[in-house]
């Protein structure tokens, strides 16, 4: 169950993201560049200070490492540009679909089962997330571009599991981190000719430092680590906690209304994370071959 709960504290800090987003008026290329590109600087940082360059040695599955960078790039190049062509209602009710990907992919790609516990607790989570989307919103502003690019955000998102869980049987986080990060920043930096303002002005260089290290390096970390521990379709349950935190976190720091529904969603959510931190079996760290 602590792994499960590890999953659920994490995904439940991600909203802050959305609040230290809010800070910062960089293009959404530009803003998911520094978070990668921070980020891998920050890992290599620490891996040579404490003397384990070792661990940046990758003798296996480069493709899929290739593959997993670019994804990850794609992903939250996606999910930003779906919040800058809509709205943060549409964004979360498109993004958060992925766990109904993974449902699908995760039990085709990976050695685990179709998880029964998922599939109930994603019932409730569904319904309180289009709750707390919907709700104080008569128009979201649902273009088809805006939609097609937050399905796009899902899926990449369900395939990044994935992807990472297969490479997790293969080396260890720090060695995933750093390579997936670099190679994410060299997929983003052809197109920051086009992207405008590309340093960051004022405090937002504060904001895009924190969302580099803490929020990417140090989150991806902990993440690709617990993803031993816990089923892909597990963590796309529990991922919905983001959205809630964020809704909370909105109104704690930025003074936004609640609201009954997004009360009333959030607390749906809630107990569908509840259900999979107490019911879903953990994991055992597994080896795929290939």
């Amino acid at each position: 169950m602590r792994w499960n709960l590890s999953v659920a504290g994490l995904a439940a800090s991600w909203g802050l993201i959305s609040v230290i987003v809010a800070h910062v008026a960089l293009s959404a290329t530009v803003l998911v560049f520094w978070r990668v590109a921070i980020a891998a600087v920050t890992v290599v940082l620490v891996v040579v200070l404490v003397g384990r360059t070792d661990l940046l040695r990758v003798t296996a599955q480069r493709r899929l490492l290739v593959a997993v960078g670019v994804v990850l790039a794609v992903h939250w190049y996606l999910f930003f540009e779906t919040i800058k062509l809509s709205s943060v209602a549409v964004a979360v009710l498109t993004v958060y679909t992925a766990p109904v990907f993974l449902a699908l992919l995760a039990p085709l790609f990976l050695p685990e089962r179709r998880s029964r516990i998922a599939l109930a607790a994603l019932v409730p989570a569904a319904v309180g997330l289009v709750l707390m989307s919907t709700w104080g919103s008569p128009a979201t502003h649902a273009r088809p571009l805006a939609i097609a690019t937050g399905i796009g955000a899902a899926l990449t998102y369900a395939l990044l599991v994935i992807g990472t869980k297969r490479l997790r049987a293969r080396m260890g986080p720090v060695t995933i981190t750093a390579w997936s990060y670099g190679i994410a920043a060299l997929a983003l930096s052809p197109f920051l000719a086009r992207a405008g303002q590309v340093v960051p002005q004022g405090s937002e260089l504060f904001y895009v430092l924190l969302l580099g290290i803490v929020f990417t390096a140090l989150s991806g970390y902990l993440y690709v680590s617990l993803l031993a521990h816990v089923t892909a379709q597990a963590v796309g349950i529990l991922a919905y906690l983001e959205p809630v935190s964020a809704a909370v976190l909105a109104w704690a720091l930025l003074g936004q209304p609640l609201g009954r529904q997004v009360l009333v969603g959030g607390a749906l959510v809630v107990a569908a994370g509840v259900l999979v931190v107490l019911r879903e079996p953990v994991e055992t760290e597994v080896r795929i071959a290939g």
